[in-house]
């Protein structure tokens, strides 16, 4: 029993620390979101410029794909790694034509895939808290697959962020931009489109805000998987501290039990005993 209650005062313990830690991912993300919406949006308008010649929006069919897989580099929580694993290798066997390689983030995920026969392009098996400079870091990383051609289109894998809830994995486009851009209005708003004066010129500013829009889209990425993964852990430690609590409540009852049923068993022993003097 005393163990059961040394491991319920950890899982309380840890949904305490993960609460924490959610709460300030969560702030963190819902503040950065606004200015990629609007950076994105600036990305569509640009897109559909018929002065638009950049090598991220070359069309070319499709013969290799990678994925990269965000993974969590700690368990205990739930099924965020479990369920992300089972995508991932529903991913490889759908796409088995387009020779698949992967590109791992996060230690679960490196841990995983190493020991099964999949070529792995990149991996951070250590991510940091969803830092700046490590989400510039590996959008040129993964810009440079597809401008080197070791990859035809890369998507990205991740746990997305839902209030309440432990996430749910997702799978979206990262490049290349002709496919992202043709295929949704997610950079364009109602009413007339923008005319936009572009200083110093057009390509001058082109370069600059798609290498902004995918430095932003990872950063984005990056800390709603990591709320997410907060987020579930959480959930579990709140799960496994009730679990507990059910435990102990079974096994004091049981000790109280045990516990009248010896008094019980005593006070008729006294009472044989003083009647055999009587």
């Amino acid at each position: 029993m005393k163990s059961v209650e040394n491991i319920h005062e950890i899982t309380k313990a840890m949904e305490m620390i993960a609460g924490f830690r959610f709460k300030k991912a969560e702030h963190r993300f819902i503040r950065s979101k606004p200015f990629w919406l609007e950076l994105k949006n600036l990305a569509g308008h640009l897109s559909r410029s018929e002065n638009l010649r950049h090598p991220l929006f070359e069309k070319r069919e499709v013969r290799k794909k990678v994925l990269v897989v965000v993974t969590a580099d700690k368990g205990l929580c739930g099924a965020y790694n479990a369920n992300l694993l089972k995508a991932a290798a529903a991913w490889l066997r759908e796409n088995e034509r387009f020779d698949p390689s992967l590109a791992l983030v996060g230690k679960v995920g490196f841990n995983y895939f190493r020991k099964r026969p999949v070529t792995i392009l990149s991996a951070y098996p250590e991510k940091p808290q969803a830092d700046v400079s490590f989400a510039e870091k590996i959008a040129k990383e993964w810009k440079n697959f597809f401008l080197s051609r070791q990859a035809d289109s890369i998507e990205v894998l991740y746990n997305a962020f839902r209030m309440g809830t432990a996430g749910q994995a997702a799978l979206v486009p990262f490049l290349g931009l002709s496919g992202l851009f043709d295929s949704s209005t997610n950079g364009q708003k109602s009413g007339a489109p923008v005319d936009f004066i572009y200083e110093p010129g057009f390509e001058q500013v082109l370069n600059p805000v798609f290498e902004r829009y995918l430095e932003s889209a990872v950063y984005l990425l990056l800390l709603e998987s990591l709320a997410s993964e907060h987020s579930a852990r959480m959930i579990a430690m709140k799960q496994a501290t009730e679990n507990g609590e059910e435990v102990l409540d079974r096994l004091r009852l049981l000790r109280n039990k045990t516990r009248q049923a010896g008094i019980t068993r005593e006070i008729l022993e006294i009472v044989s005993g003083a009647s055999v003097l009587v």
